[in-house]
């Protein structure tokens, strides 16, 4: 299956996940916690070596697949930075950046 086609059925679904590449995976659920209905689609990104380099706001807006797409690559491009600059830095002040 396509991740086009993934996107489009997570879209007219009511929750799930999709994953996107190698480190994130789209989740989307259509009730909050205390049974409202919602619609929210966010990108979560996996650990990297054991270590969770979270970003913060990473809801996507858009509904349709090339702003679904594009606004993934935004935050895509927006972890790797932070996670580049978070290495380097700890590396630089002599830590090897592991939880374990």
């Amino acid at each position: 299956m396509s991740l086009k086609t993934e996107i489009m059925d997570l879209l007219n679904g009511k929750e799930g996940m999709v994953r996107i590449n190698n480190v994130s995976f789209l989740k989307r659920w259509t009730e909050d916690a205390l049974g409202n209905p919602c619609d929210v689609l966010k990108l979560d990104f996996d650990t990297i070596n054991d270590v969770n380099f979270g970003i913060y706001d990473t809801y996507v807006k858009s509904r349709d697949y090339d702003g679904i797409i594009e606004e993934c690559a935004a935050l895509t491009e927006r972890f790797f930075a932070e996670v580049t600059e978070r290495l380097c830095k700890d590396m630089k002040a002599g830590y090897r950046n592991r939880d374990k």
